[in-house]
C-alpha cells in the first residue's frame, strides 16, 4: 500500500522533461492533474527552491521535495485566494501508519457495521469502515485491510481505532480485551457525584425492563470497573473525566445512571422527572466523548496515545447548566389574550355519539 499524501523526498534525472510529468511518473497514483495542483499550490521545492510551474524544464539532477501531508486541494485553494471545499466527512484522521489508523468520529454515524437481523436483512449501511475506506481511496489510498479493534456507541464521538492488517488487529483486539489499552472519555452528567474522585466497581448485567443494568454480585452479568474525576460542577450538572478500566457495552452511562448521575442526551439512561421537578436544559447531543485512546502499537510495541479536540458543544452546553434551574412555578406564563368587551366565546359542538 502506498500512500502519496506523504513527504516524498526524491531525485530527479530527466533533462528537458517537464516538472509535473517527470513527479507523476515517480510517485505511484499522483496523476498529472494532481502534480500539477501540487505544484501550483507551492507544496514542490527543487534544490531547496519552491517551484511553482509546471512545464519548468529540468536539468541533468535534482533534488525534490513534494510535500502532500496536508493534501493539495486546501493548499491550492488558499493559493487561489478561495475557501477549501468542504470534505463533509463525519470523522477526521488523527493517527496513521502501515498498521493502525486512529480517527476522531463524530457523533452520529455507526462505528462498525451492524449484523443483520433477520434473513435476507442486510446490514445497515453508512457506518465508519465503509465511510473511511472511500475516503482514503478519493485520496489515491486504497487499503487492502481495515479490521474493527473496538466500538463507540453510535452517538459518543471521538478516538476510535482499526488496524490495517489481520495480525495487527490480532495485538490490538487482545490489548482491549485484557484492559491494556488506555481510555478517556469527557462526560456531561446530570446531578452532582458525592466524591470530586472515585471509583466505580460492580457487575453489569440486565435489568427487569431488559436494559443493562447494575446488578448484584449474586446475579449474572461481567466486572465493570470506571475511574472518575470532576472537572467542573455546574448548577445544573457537572463535567467528568472518566477512565475506563473494564470495557463493557454501555459502561459509563450505565454506571453513572447507576450513581443518580445520568450523562445529558442519553434516552435510554435517563431518569422519568417526578410532578413538578425542574425541567433539565435539553442537550444537542448525547455529552459523551472519547476523548484520549492509549495502545501499544502493534508491531513497535512503543506507547501510543492520540487525544481527539473536545466538541465544541461540550463548551457551549456548559454555559447553559451555569443558569440556575428554573421550576415549573416559576417559569413565566404566556399573558392571557385580552377578549373585547361583550364578547362571549362560542359554544361547543357537541361531540357525536358513539
Amino acid at each position: 500500500m502506498t500512500d502519496i499524501y506523504t513527504l516524498h523526498h526524491l531525485t530527479l534525472t530527466a533533462p528537458g522533461e517537464h516538472l509535473f510529468a517527470v513527479l507523476s511518473a515517480a510517485v505511484p497514483g499522483l496523476t498529472r492533474i494532481k502534480s500539477r495542483e501540487a505544484i501550483m499550490a507551492g507544496l514542490v521545492k527543487v534544490d531547496g527552491r519552491i517551484i511553482r510551474e509546471a512545464k519548468t524544464e529540468l536539468g541533468d539532477s535534482h533534488k525534490a521535495e513534494l510535500d502532500l501531508r496536508h493534501g493539495i486541494k486546501r493548499a491550492l485553494h488558499a493559493r487561489l485566494g478561495r475557501e477549501a471545499e468542504p470534505t463533509g466527512q463525519p470523522f477526521t484522521i488523527l493517527y496513521q501508519d502501515r498498521d493502525v489508523i486512529v480517527v476522531d468520529k463524530t457523533a452520529g454515524i455507526l462505528s462498525a457495521p451492524t449484523q443483520a437481523k433477520g434473513m435476507g436483512e442486510k446490514p445497515e449501511r453508512g457506518h465508519l469502515p465503509e465511510l473511511l475506506r472511500r475516503a482514503l481511496r478519493k485520496r489515491g489510498s486504497e487499503i487492502d485491510y481495515l479490521g474493527v479493534v473496538h466500538r463507540l456507541d453510535k452517538e459518543t464521538s471521538g478516538c476510535i481505532a482499526f488496524a490495517l492488517s489481520r495480525d495487527s488487529q490480532r495485538v490490538l483486539h487482545a490489548q482491549f480485551a485484557t484492559h491494556t489499552a488506555g481510555r478517556t472519555y469527557r462526560a456531561m452528567v446530570m446531578g452532582q457525584p458525592r466524591r470530586d474522585h472515585d471509583t466505580l466497581r460492580g457487575k453489569l448485567g440486565r435489568g427487569e425492563d431488559g436494559r443493562r443494568a447494575v446488578v448484584e454480585d449474586d446475579e449474572e452479568g461481567k466486572e465493570s470497573v470506571t475511574h472518575f474525576s470532576v472537572l467542573n460542577r455546574y448548577a445544573q450538572g457537572a463535567e467528568l473525566e472518566v477512565r475506563l478500566e473494564t470495557g463493557r457495552t454501555h459502561q459509563i452511562r450505565v454506571t453513572l445512571y447507576d450513581i443518580a448521575c445520568p450523562v445529558y442526551g442519553d434516552r435510554v439512561y435517563a431518569f422519568r422527572l417526578r410532578k413538578n421537578q425542574a425541567l433539565p436544559p435539553r442537550a444537542p447531543r448525547l455529552m459523551l466523548h472519547a476523548a484520549e485512546l492509549s495502545f501499544d502499537h502493534p508491531a513497535t510495541g512503543k506507547r501510543i496515545t492520540v487525544k481527539a479536540p473536545i466538541p465544541s458543544a461540550f463548551a457551549e452546553f456548559a454555559e447553559v447548566l451555569k443558569e440556575p434551574a428554573v421550576a415549573p412555578w416559576e417559569r413565566p406564563q404566556a399573558p392571557a389574550l385580552d377578549r373585547p368587551a361583550g364578547a362571549v366565546r362560542a359554544p361547543r359542538k357537541p361531540r357525536p355519539s358513539a
